[in-house]
C-alpha cells in the first residue's frame, strides 16, 4: 500500500475504530443549533473526491469522532485532527489560528449523502497532540516543515450537524466498523488567504 493510500484508508480507518467506543454518550439526534453555512444540502450529494490539479496534499486527516469518553463531563463534539507534514523539499509558513479557514463535509459511506458539513471553521493548534515543551505558539506564525509537522483540530458547530443524525453516524454505518467503505468520508478544505494555500485532505473510500 503506497503512503498516500494508507494515509486516506488505512490511517482514518484505524482511528475511527478506536473513536466508535467514545459513542455511546453521544448517540442521540442532535438538534439544530446556531445557523451555520452548509456547504450542501442535507441527505443530498455523495463526497467528491479531492485531489485536483493544483491541490496541495500536504495535509491528511489523522483521526475524527468525539472527544468525549461516556465518563466525561459536557455535551459530546466532533472534532477532526489534522496533521500538515509538507514533503522533503518544501516548508509551509502558516499563522495560527487559521480563523475561517477551514470546511468541513461529512458524507455517508457507500456513496450517501451529507450528514454534517460547514463553512468558515477555525482549525487551531492541536495542544493534546504535543508536549507541553513542543507545541508552536497557539496564535502566531508556524514554519512547517515533515519533520517539524504541525497538528491541528477543527471542531464542528452542533448546527453543522444535518436534523435526525446521530453522533455515531458521523462516524459509519456499519456500528462495527470494519468494512472501510462503510465509514463516513470526511473531507476538509483549508485556505489559508494569507499566503494563498490551499490544503485537502479525506478520508474514507469515495
Amino acid at each position: 500500500m503506497s503512503r498516500n493510500t494508507w494515509w486516506r484508508i488505512g490511517v482514518p480507518l484505524a482511528a475511527a475504530a478506536l473513536l466508535v467506543a467514545q459513542l455511546a454518550w453521544g448517540n442521540g439526534p442532535r438538534r439544530e443549533a446556531a445557523a451555520v453555512s452548509r456547504p450542501g444540502e442535507c441527505g443530498k450529494g455523495a463526497a467528491r473526491q479531492v485531489g485536483e490539479p493544483g491541490v496541495s496534499h500536504d495535509m491528511v486527516i489523522g483521526s475524527y469522532g468525539s472527544d468525549n469518553l461516556p465518563r466525561m463531563k459536557g455535551r459530546p463534539t466532533f472534532k477532526v485532527h489534522l496533521t500538515v507534514s509538507p514533503a522533503p523539499d518544501r516548508s509551509l509558513t502558516l499563522r495560527t489560528p487559521l480563523a475561517g479557514a477551514v470546511t468541513v463535509q461529512v458524507h455517508a459511506g457507500r456513496g450517501g449523502g451529507l450528514l454534517a458539513g460547514a463553512r468558515s471553521l477555525t482549525a487551531r493548534i492541536d495542544e493534546q497532540m504535543y508536549d507541553a515543551s513542543q507545541a508552536p505558539p497557539v496564535t502566531g506564525t508556524v514554519r512547517v516543515t515533515e519533520d517539524d509537522f504541525l497538528r491541528l483540530v477543527v471542531e464542528l458547530p452542533d448546527g453543522a450537524i444535518c436534523p435526525g443524525v446521530t453522533m455515531a453516524d458521523l462516524i459509519s454505518l456499519d456500528s462495527g466498523g470494519n468494512d472501510a467503505a462503510d465509514l463516513t468520508v470526511v473531507t476538509v478544505v483549508l485556505v489559508d488567504r494569507a499566503s494563498g494555500l490551499r490544503l485537502e485532505a479525506q478520508s474514507g473510500v469515495v
